[in-house]
């Protein structure tokens, strides 16, 4: 799909997943860092053995289908370099890591006058030049500042973190859809484009319904950690099971189809099927309207229903029977997710100490312009001289000044 297009990646480890999507969909991404390695390969967890520089596994999980060069951008020979390679590029996506590229004087006018038709996107916490440009950052701290943060927890105490890091994966995706709808901008103009992508505003995107609610409502949602509160009326949405969580919504076609499942285990008598309206339950009930079970009954039942059952029993039948029931899944059930196994998602993946392990495969199936996994996260410097004497016809001699002293 993208197989005519070079990408240049400087993003550091901010951004790795914006370059790799490319990647994915055919382009040729140049993973450019500094000689002592971007800061992306310090990132935790890591791999027991293997080099110190490839034992990262978030670096290895986003930096496939990338070939690895290192530059001294501190050296004219490097800056030369790069500014050779901007020269027949179609992208470059930087974070500021280790410094911006604006520092080095080639930024965005600098590369624009390199190549006329550049589209450079620079990922960062707050934007580029923004109020909270300087503003220290972290995945818990933009989380926050983005806004989803707010939504997470139980009112009478404060926020929590939003599960595993996620805020620059995010950015990433964000990036990605950003540089292909400037790269469409200037294939009308004609014109290089510069993309400023802030990670606080990707995550506002994440809150979902979230950020429309006071124009709605006239005011914020307040979170409710397991609670739904529905006008006068809250609803327990989170409930126990055999192995783990289930959530479930119990709204009236919901319970048309689970209170049968009731009466089959016995926990209700017979007569709850026909006893109750159940398709307009819920709406009765939040109008204060006349009900024959009351809500306590109802939660109490599905409550010893779920309780007996697992998430992958609940969730195959609610998937069968036309009810949601979204199970609360940890990074063990994803891997063994039946969904994920059968449409081949996983890839089998040589890590650099030798073992082997799955990993994710691509975001999406598209059959006239397949996305690939063609190699697996580069060592440092792996590809220097291919690059660097294959595009710019560079010596060994040049390509040690231009890399830190490593020809590859």
């Amino acid at each position: 799909m993208l197989s005519p297009y070079t990408v240049l990646d400087l993003t550091g480890g901010r951004g790795d997943l914006a370059s790799m999507l490319l990647g994915d969909m055919g382009a040729t991404v140049i993973k450019v860092e500094p000689p002592a390695g971007a800061a992306g390969r310090s990132e935790p967890p890591f791999i027991d053995g293997g080099p110190e520089s490839e034992r990262s596994l978030p670096f290895f999980a986003f930096n496939r289908n990338k070939q690895g060069i290192t530059l001294d951008l501190e050296a004219e020979a490097g800056r030369n370099a790069l500014t050779g390679l901007v020269k027949t590029a179609d992208f470059l996506f930087e974070s500021g890591q280790p410094a911006t590229l604006d520092s080095l004087g080639l930024g965005f006018d600098a590369l624009k006058e390199i190549n006329p038709k550049i589209i450079h996107v620079a990922i960062s916490a707050y934007g580029w030049d923004g109020p909270y440009a300087d503003y220290p950052a972290s995945d818990l701290t933009i989380a926050a500042m983005g806004g989803p943060m707010s939504l997470q927890g139980v009112p009478e105490r404060a926020p929590v973190r939003i599960s595993v890091p996620q805020v620059w994966l995010h950015a990433g995706a964000e990036a990605a859809t950003a540089a292909l709808t400037a790269h469409a901008l200037m294939l009308r103009t004609g014109e290089a484009q510069f993309v400023d992508v802030s990670a606080q505003t990707a995550m506002m995107a994440t809150m979902l319904q979230g950020v429309s609610a006071h124009a709605i409502q006239g005011f914020d949602y307040i979170r409710g950690g397991s609670l739904l509160p529905l006008g006068q009326v809250t609803l327990q949405i989170v409930f126990d099971c055999a192995d783990g969580y289930i959530v479930l919504i119990p709204s009236g076609p919901t319970l048309a189809v689970m209170v049968p499942w009731f009466v089959e285990d016995g926990l209700v008598p017979e007569s709850w099927i026909d006893g109750e309206e159940w398709p307009t339950y819920h709406m009765r009930l939040l109008q204060g309207q006349p009900i024959s079970y009351s809500l306590e009954e109802v939660l109490e039942a599905i409550t010893k229903y779920v309780a007996k059952y697992t998430k992958n029993h609940l969730l195959e039948r609610g998937l069968r029977e036309g009810v949601t029931l979204a199970p609360v899944n940890d990074m063990a059930d994803l891997t063994g997710f039946q969904h994920l196994e059968e449409r081949g998602y996983w890839l089998p993946a040589p890590l650099p100490n030798g073992m082997e392990t799955r990993a994710p495969g691509v975001v999406a199936r598209m059959s006239e312009t397949p996305m690939s996994v063609r190699s697996w996260a580069p060592a440092l410097g792996e590809h220097n001289r291919q690059v660097l004497n294959t595009m710019l016809g560079l010596n060994d001699e040049e390509i040690n000044l231009a890399t830190g002293g490593k020809a590859g």
